[in-house]
């Protein structure tokens, strides 16, 4: 699965895109954060790789803009366990053992949506990284 980034212009958003194509394209899309209100708004979604260029071509024919975010990575020698970055999760991607060693979760992470702990991090041990499917550009 790929994460894509969707985001909705006020002119679109009332309309029910998502569900469009997943029936036209016979596709599963996870969806993982949803920001959405009347002026407009941003899904991120879990997609199947092999459908991705398919998926984003039906978004954008709709008048939907498609991203990759970039998803978060940790280089451990750097982390000093200073747990700056767990309170400013909002998915709970990251917490702490009882030794007071900071996990990263890269499953519940939703990437450069956010990067709340990117920018709390002292050490720079945290950065925004590219997903490996670059197909997206289609």
């Amino acid at each position: 699965m790929v994460r894509i980034l969707l985001r909705f212009s006020e002119k679109i958003v009332e309309q029910p895109i998502v569900s469009q194509v997943i029936l036209d394209l016979k596709v599963p899309i996870n969806i993982i954060t949803a920001q959405v209100n009347s002026k407009g708004g941003e899904v991120l979604a879990e997609v199947p790789e092999e459908k991705l260029d398919e998926i984003v071509k039906a978004f954008r024919k709709k008048g939907v803009t498609v991203s990759l975010p970039k998803l978060i990575e940790v280089e451990c020698e750097k982390c000093i366990n200073c747990g700056s970055c767990i309170t400013l999760c909002p998915v709970e991607a990251i917490t702490i053992t009882e030794d007071q060693s900071v996990i990263f979760n890269k499953e519940k992470c939703i990437g450069s949506t956010c990067s709340a702990c990117v920018d709390a991090c002292p050490a720079r041990a945290i950065k925004s990284v590219k997903q490996s499917a670059d197909k997206v550009h289609t």
